[in-house]
């Protein structure tokens, strides 16, 4: 079930809106929409945490990640 909220769009954007979707849609279109660029920036906040820890820890070459798979592996 949704919950109903008040936006304040731009009078362009409310007249691309009116104009190409229909009146029973306009929900779903902006829940989508809505939907769609929340997950491109969660994704972004993510890369950019990520982003921070790379430029705090340790550098780990190829090699040495390669030898603790390794060691990992040889574990079991």
């Amino acid at each position: 079930m949704g919950s109903k909220v008040n936006l304040v769009l731009d009078d362009d954007v409310l007249a691309d809106l009116d104009q190409m979707v229909p009146s029973g849609e306009r929900s779903r279109f902006a829940t989508e929409a809505l939907r769609r660029e929340l997950t491109r920036l969660s994704r972004k906040l993510a890369i950019e945490k990520l982003a921070a820890l790379r430029s705090t820890g340790p550098t780990v070459t190829t090699a040495e990640i390669v030898q603790m798979i390794r060691e990992d592996r040889d574990r079991d």
